[in-house]
């Protein structure tokens, strides 16, 4: 048996290694440990790695195994991504290739165009500079001649000097022609737009003639016809006056017949200028006057016009307010007052023009029809019970029935023509339409109502008074204080004494808050319910509406009426104070008067009533409709006595 000598000497070695002592054996430090572990651990988890990657292809190619023709449907596949990809790259190269081959012919083509016109550019600027550049090498050759033959005669260098200017003249003229071929045109061009500016910065007008005589300049020909149909408007006044008069008005009477021409200036005159001028010119039975246009249209002429000017501000004198800015007055129509020139044959005796623009004035009248009584006449016409009482003495009240044709006065008119028209512009803030979300605590008193978010939106008005009543109304302006988001409501129950009151379908708020003693419910000669409350208590709307009647009323008292859009109306009687008016619109919970004793009234308290359709109701069932059927018959019991309280 031989021995291999290396493996003796290895082993050798070993034994001795491990015989060494402890003390030589290298030790290593705890960083060195920490990497170790941190690499033996990277390694592990690469290992996992690797295997759960292995697994899931082992599973996915059983998977795949299972699977009936799964090679054949990965062929498949793999071609079609082929061809796919084949023919992507196909049409990219294709593309790249039109692409290129039409930017390159282009470019060319490009160049082709561009080309020439650089050429022909530099020629020209060549053909342009090389005369300055010859004059110049001919400064320079006088001044080097001069130079050269300084030592000579004066003869002889002028002599010198004069046979190469003619020789310079002689190479100089064709360039020198060159350069005008190209310098005449543009001259040319700038002197014809030299003079094409000139006459278009010429101001032209036309020089007004009558019976060949000129009498002005006027600054267009719409100046010229409106100046002509003025004169025509005054000529037909004229004639109509002196028809009324019984004078004899021929057809060729006033034959003013003018004409213009063009011509250059500057000084025009205006339309009623023009108009004053083209009469003085045809006749000579003119003066100076005033003319009255209502709506544009000549009415009359009249030689008092400041009289009459004094007399208008008079009429609009008494519904003018200088302090007032949101308050605008003027006349219905449309009354203009021109100082001017004007037929002597037009014009009429004041007091004739003051009894025309007088006529159709007077009083106007409601007429009854069967069934109506004044409170009806309040409600259509909007005139309140006081004013219909001083015009009408005769009547007693607004329960009175009228006789069927009736005619009750309502006021006293302008004339047509003098009609007042009042513009008034009022700027308040109303909640924005939104969704509201209503819930009930008993947290809260009875009544008292508890917005917990609101939004708001500012609205500017303007309502058009026609001789004091309101003819229109409508919103000018628009702006949102607060977006509108989810109102939350939340609505007290709690009494005084313990029950707890569920508020109806919401419909309405009680309108006293904080008190709800109430000394009467309705009966069948009481049409309300009777909430007693100190004076100048606040009272608020219990729903949003508009405020249909806002006066007085013999029995009512001071009293407001709101319609809620829905059929339901409500009715605040008593009041001390009215703080809205008629056509406002009011939103829920909104402060709309003061408690009072005014009419037919004892103690301070409200009257409140609820009507549906123009039919009353009992307010009771709008405000404890969620009791319980026990204590329903019981409140119904203590609504049936006399004085009682829900607290």
């Amino acid at each position: 048996m031989s021995t291999n000598p290396t493996h003796l000497e290895q082993q050798n070695q070993t034994e001795q290694q491990n015989k060494a002592p402890v003390s030589s054996i290298r030790t290593h430090s705890g960083f060195t440990l920490w990497l170790d572990g941190l690499r033996c651990k990277l390694t592990v988890h690469a290992w996992r790695r690797r295997t759960k990657k292995a697994r899931r292809h082992h599973s996915f190619r059983q998977v795949l195994a299972r699977i009936p023709h799964a090679n054949l449907i990965g062929d498949a596949l793999y071609m079609i991504g082929f061809w796919v990809e084949y023919a992507v790259v196909c049409a990219v190269r294709g593309t790249y290739k039109v692409a290129s081959t039409i930017g390159m012919n282009a470019a060319r083509l490009l160049v082709t165009i561009i080309r020439p016109f650089a050429l022909g550019i530099i020629t020209l600027c060549e053909d342009i500079v090389e005369p300055f550049q010859v004059v110049g090498s001919g400064i320079r050759h006088f001044r080097a001649i001069s130079d050269e033959l300084s030592d000579e005669s004066a003869h002889t260098i002028r002599k010198e000097k004069l046979r190469y200017f003619a020789h310079a003249a002689r190479q100089f003229l064709p360039l020198l022609l060159n350069a005008l071929s190209y310098i005449m045109p543009v001259a040319a061009a700038a002197g014809f737009l030299y003079v094409v500016q000139s006459g278009l910065n010429q101001n032209f007008v036309l020089n007004v003639q009558v019976n060949g005589t000129s009498v002005g300049m006027v600054a267009s020909e719409q100046v010229f016809e409106s100046a002509r149909e003025d004169v025509r408007s005054r000529i037909t006044n004229a004639e109509a006056v002196m028809a009324s008069t019984g004078a004899q008005v021929s057809d060729d009477s006033w034959d003013v017949t003018p004409t213009y021409t063009l011509e250059s200036g500057s000084s025009t005159m205006t339309e009623t200028e023009a108009a004053d001028a083209i009469l003085c010119a045809s006749s000579d039975q003119i003066g100076e006057a005033t003319a009255v246009y209502v709506d544009d249209s000549l009415r009359f002429v009249t030689t008092e016009g400041d009289h009459l000017r004094t007399y208008l501000e008079s009429i609009k004198a008494p519904y003018v307010n200088a302090m007032d800015q949101n308050k605008r007055v003027s006349f219905v129509h449309d009354i203009k007052l021109v100082d001017g020139i004007y037929l002597l044959s037009s014009i009429l005796d004041y007091n004739n023009v003051i009894s025309t623009l007088n006529q159709g004035g007077g009083p106007t009248y409601y007429t009854a029809a069967a069934g109506d009584t004044v409170q009806t006449v309040v409600d259509n016409t909007g005139v309140s019970w006081d004013t219909l009482a001083a015009l009408n003495p005769d009547l007693t009240g607004t329960d009175e029935v009228l006789d069927e044709g009736t005619a009750v006065m309502t006021g006293v008119s302008h004339p047509d023509m003098l009609q007042i028209k009042e513009v008034v512009r009022s700027t308040y803030t109303e909640p924005i339409p939104f969704d509201t979300q209503t819930s009930e605590s008993d947290e809260y008193d009875f009544g008292k109502t508890v917005v917990v978010q609101e939004g708001a939106e500012e609205i500017t008005r303007e309502t058009t008074y026609i001789d004091g009543v309101e003819s229109s109304s409508e919103v000018v302006n628009y702006k949102v204080l607060q977006n509108p988001t989810t109102q939350l409501i939340v609505k007290g129950t709690k009494l005084a004494s313990g029950m707890v009151a569920r508020i109806g379908s919401g419909t309405f708020v009680w309108p006293v808050p904080n008190y709800t003693y109430v000394s009467r419910w309705m009966s069948s000669y009481h049409k309300g319910a009777d909430i007693c409350a100190a004076y100048g208590t606040p009272i608020i709307a219990s729903d949003s509406g508009k405020v249909v009647t806002a006066g007085w009323h013999y029995s009512y008292g001071n009293y407001v009426i709101i319609d809620h859009g829905n059929g339901y109306e409500t009715s605040y009687s008593h009041l001390s104070k009215i703080n809205v008016r008629k056509g406002q619109r009011v939103s829920r919970g909104e402060i709309i008067a003061l408690s009072g004793d005014t009419g037919l009234s004892l103690s301070p308290h409200l009257h409140y009533e609820v009507r549906l359709n123009g039919m009353r109701v009992d307010p009771i069932h709008y405000f404890f409709m969620e009791l319980t059927p026990t204590e329903y018959q019981r409140l119904m019991r203590i609504a049936q006595s006399g004085m009682q309280s829900f607290d």
